[in-house]
């Protein structure tokens, strides 16, 4: 799937999911946030819907290749609204 993603609005739940993950995993998300504006359908981001939540729509995508982070936003136009930065354990019980 292909999205144009021109910027990122950061929720509450985001930010503090920023503060408590260690200094790697923002660092790789920074990265992996910046590789979703270059190119959405980069294969290492893994990016794709969730299925079985009400809409709109979240996606979310890995943050390192052994997909133990991941990153979740829904798509408001062209603004990627940042929901959370979590394991994926935590991503799959509490997506929003």
């Amino acid at each position: 799937m292909l999205l144009t993603v021109n910027g990122f609005k950061r929720t509450a739940r985001f930010d503090a999911d920023v503060r408590k993950a260690p200094p790697d995993i923002v660092a790789a998300a920074e990265t992996a946030l910046k590789k979703l504006q270059e190119n959405s359908r980069a294969g290492c981001l893994r990016m794709h819907p969730m299925q079985g939540l009400p809409k709109p729509m979240v996606f979310k995508l890995d943050v390192l290749a052994n997909h133990s982070w991941q990153i979740t936003f829904e798509m408001h136009h062209e603004t990627a609204h940042l929901r959370r930065l979590a394991t994926h354990k935590s991503i799959d019980r509490r997506p929003r």
